[in-house]
């Protein structure tokens, strides 16, 4: 455990030696791989997620919500803007189904009260219209809609739409632990110097890991090396390695490889591009490339995977 002396003395340590002290040192679980969406998979599951479904029409949506309900998800409804609104700060679903063409409040208008309150803005939407337009879209994204589908929306693609979601909100959940897990130690990373060079440079440390997390993300297909992804965010080499094993459980390469592997998937059941332009698009060089990394992780090809991600449970 740190003791109020160790770190007192961190504070005339080089500024290098943060990580390694809180890795030896600091009381903090042991961080674990991140979850495997093809592995834990959120139907079936003992506790339910529960899903608002937000139409006007909701007697046309019947076949869409027993879908849902098949996969074992709780559903709940309502039919205009002030219900959803209501719904949402009563019960705190899981994600929001929300129909743009609503009587009263439209769909824009209770996605933009939904993200101003702070007990729902977390809550992932997903968009639904008929319009497909490029500034609906827009529109939608600008505030802060996580997904946007177009009726009629096929099952298989809301299936894999809700789910990818829900995977997506369990891992800033987990991460968001973590992140107070060593707020509470350290401080908030966004107030001032508290005066002690320790917790200074843990939320330094995390500022820059999340800063070079995103920059992999966006970079996934080409993403920079080991040396280039430490120049960037400002940093060397091992205190960049042992940053990402202590704060998201895995290596660079691993995160790479794990990302890499969660788009192909959402790729694979969201679209209909061949399986060479997925390999290309998420950072692998040929298809057969792609097919190892899937059969090794999931036991089957790109293909098979596709079709299982699209078949509905028995």
């Amino acid at each position: 455990m740190l003791q109020k002396t160790e770190l007192q003395t961190d504070g005339r340590r080089n500024a290098g030696q943060h990580v390694s002290a809180i890795v030896e040192n600091a009381t903090l679980p042991t961080p674990k791989p991140w979850p495997d969406p093809a592995t834990q998979p959120w139907e079936r599951t003992v506790d339910p997620a529960h899903l608002l479904v937000v139409d006007d029409e909701i007697d046309s949506l019947e076949l869409v919500i027993a879908h849902l309900r098949d996969y074992d998800f709780a559903v709940s409804t309502a039919q205009d803007g002030a219900e959803a609104l209501a719904a949402a700060g009563e019960h705190r679903p899981d994600l929001i189904l929300l129909d743009v063409s609503l009587p009263g409040l439209n769909g824009f208008e209770v996605l933009r009260r939904l993200k101003q309150i702070p007990a729902t803005s977390a809550i992932p939407v997903l968009m639904v219209t008929g319009y497909g337009d490029t500034e609906h879209k827009v529109r939608c994204f600008e505030l802060g809609a996580a997904d946007y589908l177009v009726k009629p929306v096929a099952e298989a693609e809301l299936h894999a739409r809700v789910t990818a979601q829900l995977q997506q909100a369990r891992l800033q959940q987990a991460l968001s632990a973590r992140l107070r897990g060593y707020e509470q130690r350290f401080g908030p990373l966004d107030e001032p110097e508290p005066g002690v060079a320790g917790e200074k440079g843990m939320r330094a440390d995390v500022a820059l890991l999340m800063n070079a997390r995103q920059i992999l993300r966006e970079r996934l297909a080409e993403p920079p090396s080991l040396t280039e992804l430490a120049r960037l965010v400002g940093t060397n080499q091992p205190r960049l390695s042992k940053g990402f094993r202590t704060l998201f459980g895995t290596t660079v390469s691993g995160f790479v490889r794990e990302c890499r592997l969660r788009r192909a998937r959402e790729m694979l059941a969201e679209t209909q591009l061949p399986v060479k332009s997925i390999a290309l698009e998420v950072g692998y060089r040929s298809t057969s490339d792609l097919t190892r990394a899937v059969k090794g992780h999931w036991g089957l090809t790109p293909t098979a995977l596709r079709q299982r991600l699209r078949t509905a449970p028995n």
